[in-house]
């Protein structure tokens, strides 16, 4: 084996372990996106006050239900009551809000940021070696040969 078929075998893995990080990648970056999205929506909502409820009087009938349940005892039979506690109660804006920047605030402490950047880390650290060779390379792990540098005599008179 000559030393050109070194280098390519060496690019070919370099490819290869370049291009197998990129689908993971994708993965975590729709994860993270979609987390932030839903954090800063149901943020906007809890701040805002808008309702996840497009039925706005079916919140005022859980709290007069809610209500009307320690007054009437009629009313415990009743299982439009529990269906209307169980929805008031399910789309809470603080429960989703919690949810939402619970799960954002895991994720990061899961190092989801650096499952993101993998790739140009893994990059940079071959750059870093291949530096030393006199070598670089590219975002998909392609080997970029430099010439080498000629040496620079400052002649003074």
């Amino acid at each position: 084996m000559d030393q050109t078929d070194d280098l390519k075998a060496f690019e070919r893995r370099m490819i290869e372990i370049v291009s197998s990080l990129q689908p993971p990648i994708w993965r975590w970056r729709l994860i993270l996106t979609i987390l932030i999205l839903a954090t800063l929506i149901t943020f906007y909502c809890l701040i805002s006050d808008i309702s996840f409820l497009s039925f706005s009087s079916l919140l005022t009938l859980t709290t007069t239900s809610a209500s009307s349940l320690t007054t009437k005892p009629n009313d415990i039979n009743n299982p439009k009551s529990y269906r209307l506690i169980f929805l008031s109660y399910l789309f809470r804006k603080e429960l989703y809000f919690s949810i939402s920047s619970g799960l954002l605030i895991f994720a990061f402490l899961y190092v989801i940021h650096r499952k993101i950047f993998a790739s140009s880390i893994i990059i940079a650290r071959f750059r870093s070696v291949l530096a030393d060779y006199n070598m670089s390379c590219d975002s998909n792990g392609r080997l970029i040969i430099k010439s080498h540098p000629t040496a620079y005599f400052n002649e003074q008179s």
